[in-house]
């Protein structure tokens, strides 16, 4: 008789059978340890994402479908698939930015007025 894998501890057998595409009888015969479940069985209740490529070990797949980093950041679906879209505006933000900054130090700045410091205030100076 072997010994109950710890990825299976507190999980129901329906649970099992329905994550790992078996039977209800041979959940059970793992759940009890009666035989060892496959490695990919294994791999399949663990959710680690390292199974796939060592890169992703440690990341998982939470229960409510969350893709969770060793570090307990959490994507949704949603997050993921809108990282293209935030790049892309981070790419144009940030060619606005350069193209205001250089057309800034092109201007002829002492045009400008010079502001004013906080004791040169009309209500700041003290009494």
């Amino acid at each position: 008789m072997a010994a109950q894998p710890p990825e299976l501890y507190g999980l129901l057998v329906s649970e099992i059978a329905q994550k790992c595409k078996v039977s209800l009888k041979t959940a059970a015969r793992w759940k009890a340890g009666q035989s060892v479940p496959p490695a990919t069985a294994l791999m399949i209740m663990r959710r680690d994402l390292g199974c796939f490529h060592p890169r992703w070990a440690g990341w998982v797949i939470n229960v409510r479908g969350e893709l969770c980093s060793p570090e307990n950041w959490i994507a949704t679906p949603g997050d993921v698939l809108s990282i293209q879209l935030v790049q892309a505006q981070l790419a144009t933000y940030r060619s606005e930015n350069r193209a205001l900054k250089q057309a800034l130090a092109a201007e002829d700045i002492d045009k400008y007025e010079e502001q004013p410091m906080p004791d040169q205030w009309e209500f700041g100076i003290a009494q």
